[in-house]
């Protein structure tokens, strides 16, 4: 347990919160600097085959320099001139030049612009700042009276009060981001889509926020004109808040704690999760929601709705009728045919690697593993042939074999590494009972060695189900093929119909969805089963 002096503890307190009232006040002195830097064409000229210094260019200048100061006159806003000279050599062997003049106004906007403009971003912002207010009276609603008061001796309410404090600290800093991104959505997305014939619900009212905000009003039917030319970029006030906003959050933990490292190690572990599993799960996603997507909008590539407008239930009775459930059930007999046949000969085999000692029993390990080596693509002319002198080609039987021959190796090491982590003693003592070899390794050792099982089963399961190369060379029978061949009917070389081919694939992970969940608690068990030296 801690124990600190009175002394140590005000000093320690006394600094942080210091610190995080002054952090606070510099997040919102940052808000009065300007937080976005705005560029925007008010007009554009181009001249085609001028030098730069000659009459035609010069007469052009001056039309753009004329333009640029009844711009300034008329709005008092300052306008730049820029200029693009382009050079270039025709087929007849003659330079051409082409120059492009541009009349650019330059805009700052701070914080407080922001939150008087109603644009989304402002609303962003004003929620930042009632957090980060909020959290400063919080934190000193949870100092008054107990500055020297140790940590581990302060009452859950003024405990709650300082992490509470430090919460509302790292709300505001994770709303930054949040800022930033509903800037570019406006200044960018919803502007590109309107000038781009694709205007979303509530772009007038946008448009409107917008000319307030960055014309004062003057630019009316011109705004969506205007906007479409325009650049943006964050400015180092408000980059300069999340450092910032991270030391309030920060102080008011010392202030809870005394020694943030472990809170900080937690919240550093939530947020890699987090992240984790956002990146993980987004494919699903998009292939949950393009599965009922109609197909004009899988083919929209402004992609404008995160969601389906309609969810087109009749996907799935479309790919049902294309044969979708024959190639289902056709991957399941294939991987559990595959996945039996491994299992029957990779337990006997494992059995006799980890209990029996006979000559050639290190070279045969030694082959096991460097059976692993070989590609299926290198041996596909091979299988081919044998396949037909089998009479096994076009058939899911044959895939069955081939299969559970290219995972046997797999099955038998990690099988043999699960029968070495389990004491031949319980099999001897068996024996001992009148049990026979056979009768020790069935009724002793395959319960016990079950989650090593259960891992192989899943492993070579998921192996033969996910299986392509092989299945497309040996099946040309529609009827016959597995799932992973069959959604390939609807990738053409003129079009990929996205909303079938991503409901297939979804109809396709529910097998093996379900099987996880059937054999979960065995399989964590399963994984470190062999993780013994023998």
């Amino acid at each position: 347990m801690r124990m600190n002096t009175p002394e140590a503890v005000l000093r320690v307190n006394r600094r942080a919160l210091v610190a995080a009232l002054l952090a606070a006040a510099l997040c919102l002195v940052a808000l009065g600097l300007p937080v976005w830097e705005f560029s925007a064409t008010v007009f554009s000229k181009k001249s085609g085959n001028t030098f730069v210094g000659d009459e035609k260019y010069l007469a052009v200048k001056a039309e753009v320099e004329a333009e640029a100061a009844r711009y300034t006159e008329e709005t008092g806003a300052v306008a730049q001139v820029f200029e693009n000279v382009t050079e270039r050599t025709n087929s007849k062997g003659q330079k051409t030049s082409m120059v492009a003049f541009e009349v650019r106004q330059a805009m700052r906007r701070t914080g407080w612009d922001f939150l008087r403009s109603g644009l989304a971003a402002g609303k962003v912002l004003l929620a930042l700042v009632l957090c980060l207010v909020a959290a400063a009276v919080l934190l000193g609603a949870g100092m008054r009276g107990t500055m020297d008061v140790d940590w581990p001796e302060l009452l859950p309410r003024r405990r709650g009060l300082r992490l509470g404090a430090a919460a509302l600290g790292l709300a505001a800093l994770l709303l930054v981001p949040v800022f930033m991104m509903c800037c570019n959505l406006a200044f960018t997305r919803w502007i590109r889509l309107a000038t781009d014939g694709f205007p979303r619900p509530g772009t007038d009212a946008l448009l409107r926020a917008l000319d307030g905000f960055l014309y004062g009003g003057t630019a009316g039917e011109k705004t969506l004109e205007l906007m479409s030319g325009l650049r943006h970029q964050a400015m180092l006030p408000l980059l300069a808040m999340l450092p910032l906003l991270a030391g309030f959050a920060l102080c008011a933990v010392v202030c809870a704690d005394g020694d943030p490292r472990q809170t900080l190690a937690r919240a550093l572990l939530f947020a890699f999760i987090i992240a984790l599993c956002v990146v993980i799960l987004y494919p699903y996603y998009v292939m949950v929601i393009t599965g009922f997507r109609s197909n004009a909008e899988t083919t929209d590539m402004y992609f404008q709705h995160m969601f389906p407008t309609k969810w087109v239930w009749s996907n799935l009775k479309d790919i049902i009728d294309r044969g979708v459930p024959r190639y289902l059930l056709n991957s399941l007999m294939l991987s559990v045919g595959a996945t039996a046949i491994a299992l029957l000969c990779g337990i006997p085999a494992a059995y006799a690697m980890a209990r029996m000692h006979f000559a050639g029993r290190k070279v045969f390990l030694g082959f096991v593993i460097m059976s692993q080596m070989f590609s299926p693509v290198v041996l596909l002319v091979g299988i081919s042939r044998l396949m037909n002198a089998l009479h096994l080609s076009d058939s899911v039987l044959g895939l069955m074999f081939i299969n559970a021959a290219f995972n046997q190796a797999f099955a038998i090491w990690l099988l043999r590494g699960t029968f070495v982590s389990i004491s031949s003693e319980m099999e001897q003592a068996a024996c001992i009972d009148g049990c026979s070899t056979v009768s020790a390794m069935l009724r002793v050792l395959l319960p016990i060695a079950a989650p090593g099982i259960v891992t192989t089963l899943i492993f070579v399961f998921i192996n033969a189900w996910n299986e392509y190369t092989i299945s497309t060379v040996l099946i040309s029978t529609t009827s016959n093929k597995p799932i992973t061949v069959g959604i390939t009917q609807f990738s053409s070389f003129n079009m990929i119909e996205w909303q079938y081919l991503f409901a297939a694939a979804l109809l396709a992970t529910v097998p093996v969805v379900i099987l996880f969940m059937c054999i979960e608690k065995h399989l964590a068990a399963g994984l470190t089963a062999g993780g013994v030296k023998g």
